[in-house]
């Protein structure tokens, strides 16, 4: 058996082993909680879930962190529940396979606990008299979280990176989804909206053009990390499937009809969840990133070296170079 058939056999193996030894019954329920407490909620009398909603008018604490997590009819519900059994367990999976499980569960606590309170009262922004209810706001703030988790799953387990150069180009590429589908749905102004969208469809589009120049000159590079994404079997279509996804919840997340329910579908509230999912993960990373690096390099393990043994790639010695 040659060397590279070796390497391709070694990597497609990689991450099905990982994941078995990193994953945990308790992660697995920690998850499903949540679908668990929603369908819970929506059990209780309605003239109770409705109590709970938060008034724009007449806000309460309580209400700001209950009602995200109350529904009033099905159809919003399942919907909710839907979108959260795709997107939390693919971040898990994603999270788990680059060697970031605590990094998630940090995450996910700080979604569920803070976020609520948060999104209902940067509501109070525009003063109208409505009130809102609904996980979707939360449920947002994961699809930010992924489009986070994906790049790191690229830089890690696919050679593809690094994550703090394509998790922002992610995160625009949503922006760039969403920004025509949400257009659709003013009746007001639109000539201005309309700018406005343009606008940020072409610094999207920009951007992405620089990125892909800065690595015009790593093309052979480039074909190497290819070559080797698409050999390592699982990783590979992990982030296939995950791409997928993050680019189709965003045609659910912004309708261009967002009034054709029974309620309206809060945009606002959509795009805060996201943006906010995304910053606070991505800032919050490469803070410690940074003070990390900032340490005495002791019994710090060498990451490169690991992930070459694991592959089957020996990694040259640079301290026996000649110099």
């Amino acid at each position: 058996m040659n060397d590279s058939a070796s390497v391709r056999r070694s990597a497609a193996l990689r991450f099905p082993a990982g994941f078995v030894e990193r994953t945990r019954a308790l992660d697995l329920l920690a998850l499903l909680a949540v679908p668990v407490v929603l369908v819970a909620a929506f059990a209780l009398p309605e003239p109770v879930r409705r109590s709970l909603a938060f008034e724009y008018t007449d806000p309460s604490a309580v209400a700001a962190f209950a009602s995200a997590y109350v529904h009033v009819g099905p159809a919003h519900l399942l919907t909710n529940v839907g979108g959260y059994l795709l997107v939390v367990p693919t971040a898990y999976l994603l999270s788990v396979a680059s060697g970031h499980r605590r990094r998630f569960f940090l995450v996910f606590a700080t979604v569920l606990v803070a976020f609520p309170p948060v999104l209902s009262y940067l509501n109070l922004a525009a003063v109208r008299t409505a009130s809102g209810l609904g996980f979707s706001g939360v449920l947002l703030a994961f699809v930010g979280y992924l489009a986070y988790a994906v790049a790191e799953h690229l830089a890690v387990n696919l050679r593809v990176g690094p994550a703090a150069s394509v998790a922002p180009a992610l995160f625009f590429l949503g922006f760039a989804v969403a920004a025509p589908l949400s257009v659709q749905s003013v009746t007001v102004d639109r000539a201005t909206v309309a700018l406005g969208t343009a606008g940020l469809v072409l610094a999207t589009l920009l951007s992405a053009l620089l990125f892909a120049l800065s690595a015009a000159d790593e093309t052979d590079s480039l074909r190497r990390r290819l070559r080797f994404a698409t050999a390592r079997r699982g990783s590979f279509e992990l982030a296939v499937l995950s791409l997928a996804l993050f680019v189709a919840v965003q045609f659910v997340a912004f309708p261009p009809r967002p009034t054709a329910g029974p309620g309206t579908v809060n945009l606002y509230t959509h795009l805060l969840g996201y943006a906010l999912g995304f910053m606070v993960t991505y800032v919050s990373v490469q803070v410690f990133d940074r003070l990390d690096a900032d340490r005495p390099d002791i019994d710090r393990p060498d990451v490169d070296r690991i992930d070459a043994a694991r592959s089957g790639v020996e990694r040259p010695d640079t301290d026996r170079l000649p110099r």
